[in-house]
């Protein structure tokens, strides 16, 4: 029973040590996302809800009412043009009631043409609502979810690791994110802890019924997030990772190693394999443009289970040069990729 306790303290000091290593910085600021949140399928109880804006509303709707007060009858006026009752758009204001980012928008533009502003004014009081802090939801018995406005190191790393094995689902209006691993330490100590950093969230772990384990999140705001603003695929490099920096560069790689990755017993090899020879090229080529390490292949194989390509490093040169620009962030990749280092020496 000792050796036990032991052993669960020693990978919770490990894992502490790898989340450690993973830095906060650089942040690459994201453009102001909030209408690539929205979709035209969304109505009423199906869009995404921002709470905490109510200062402002409060803020444009007195000066809509301060530059037309002799005109402005509130009771007409608010239903005709937001198509909402006054009791509701008081709860918006008074911060009682969630907004929809299409509402919340459109009393913005409300204030542009009652109060004479121009799109430039717009604009900046679209990126100060933006800049602010607030939370999304989709109902109001939905956890209330933060999303991220700068690309980290961190985030990076999830991003790598989605477009490596991650799994995205929308059937009607449920979204589904998840990441099946092996490893339930990993899930456990490692990205458990990472999508709680980045979105606030709490990533319960499931036993799969084919074997394994997986984290899930049912979150509308997460899954557009990931979808449609940084425009994540399973197996596919997103646009924004070329104009990632080399530290940001390098999370993304590891998450897609660690979670795709190979580390071969009994040779002096690592290894990457997916279905798509066009991505293995390019991650093969971001390797060896910014990070000096050089990858063999893509090599094709067929079997009876299907076909697809690998990628690998079989040198002990290269191997070196992987672990020590790169290492691993996954529990049990580091140990192996350690004992392999361990035996060039």
């Amino acid at each position: 029973m000792k050796s036990n306790n032991q052993s669960i303290k020693n990978v919770n000091l490990i894992s502490k040590d790898i989340l450690e290593s993973i830095p906060n910085k650089p942040r690459i600021p994201l453009y102001n996302y909030l209408l690539h949140l929205t979709s035209r399928s969304d109505g009423k109880e199906r869009s995404i809800y921002m709470n905490k804006v109510d200062p402002f509303i409060k803020g444009v709707w007195d000066e809509i009412v301060k530059e037309n007060y002799r005109k402005l009858n509130v009771r007409e006026f608010i239903p005709e043009e937001l198509g909402v009752s006054t009791g509701v758009f008081y709860a918006y204001k008074n911060g009682r009631k969630r907004i929809s980012i299409q509402m919340l928008y459109k009393i913005l533009h409300l204030w542009e043409g009652y109060c004479n502003k121009s799109k430039k004014d717009v604009n900046k009081k679209w990126d100060e609502i933006f800049e602010n802090e607030y939370t999304f939801s989709v109902s109001a018995y939905y956890a209330k979810t933060k999303l991220p406005r700068y690309i980290t190191p961190k985030l990076s790393y999830l991003v790598g690791w989605l477009v490596g094995d991650g799994h995205f689902n929308d059937k009607g209006n449920h979204y589904l994110v998840k990441i099946s691993e092996k490893s339930t330490g990993q899930l456990k100590y490692i990205l458990k802890p990472l999508f709680k950093k980045s979105f606030n969230v709490e990533t319960p772990i499931f036993k799969r019924f084919k074997g394994g384990y997986a984290i899930q999140i049912g979150s509308k705001p997460i899954y557009r997030f990931l979808t449609q603003v940084l425009k994540i695929k399973v197996g596919k490099i997103p646009e924004i990772v070329w104009r990632m920096d080399k530290i940001n560069k390098k999370y993304f790689l590891l998450g897609i190693f660690d979670s795709e990755g190979c580390v071969h017993s009994g040779r002096f090899r690592l290894s990457f394999a997916q279905a798509d020879r066009s991505f293995l090229e390019k991650i093969k080529t971001i390797f060896e443009k910014e990070f000096d390490i050089h990858f063999n292949g893509p090599t094709f194989h067929k079997t009876k289970l299907g076909e697809w390509y690998t990628i690998k490093v079989d040198s002990k040169r290269e191997v070196l040069k992987f672990y020590n620009k790169f290492g691993s962030c996954h529990i049990d990749k580091l140990q192996k990729l350690y004992e392999m280092v361990k035996r060039i020496d």
